[in-house]
């Protein structure tokens, strides 16, 4: 029987919010781990499969928790409501839309899929906030 009360949601969000934690924070950046900091003993391929293996497993937590934590629709589809808007606006935020070392082709096309992006996180609010959902 699945609970009525659920903590998935925030357990969703917090595990998206340490995923985008895991690729910007700056001591589990490639540099900071690899040859250009004196204090580490790895080279930057060990470096790079240490901060992309942290990346992998805290998304496969977070993918678990998504498929197996059994509760209602309403919880499991909040909890995946909020963890797209922490995704979106980590996008949204952080990506270098003006730097000059990303390709103009690629900037346009992060740009695009974030609007769009941005709809579709407005649009599952939207469902969030009506008052005809029932828990």
């Amino acid at each position: 029987m699945t609970p009525v009360r659920s903590s998935k949601p925030l357990v969703s969000a917090a595990l998206a919010l340490l995923l985008v934690l895991a690729f910007v924070l700056p001591f589990l950046q490639i540099d900071a781990l690899g040859l250009k900091n004196p204090n580490t003993p790895w080279d930057d391929a060990q470096a790079g499969a240490i901060h992309y293996g942290i990346i992998i497993a805290v998304a496969a937590i977070w993918l678990g928790v998504q498929l197996f934590w059994k509760t209602t629709a309403t919880a499991t589809k909040l909890g995946l409501a909020a963890s797209a808007t922490i995704f979106w606006l980590a996008i949204a935020l952080m990506f270098g839309f003006r730097s000059d070392s990303i390709d103009e082709g690629v900037r346009g096309a992060v740009a695009f899929f974030t609007l769009m992006g941005g709809l579709g996180v407005t649009l599952v609010w939207t469902h969030f906030l009506a008052d005809d959902i029932s828990f």
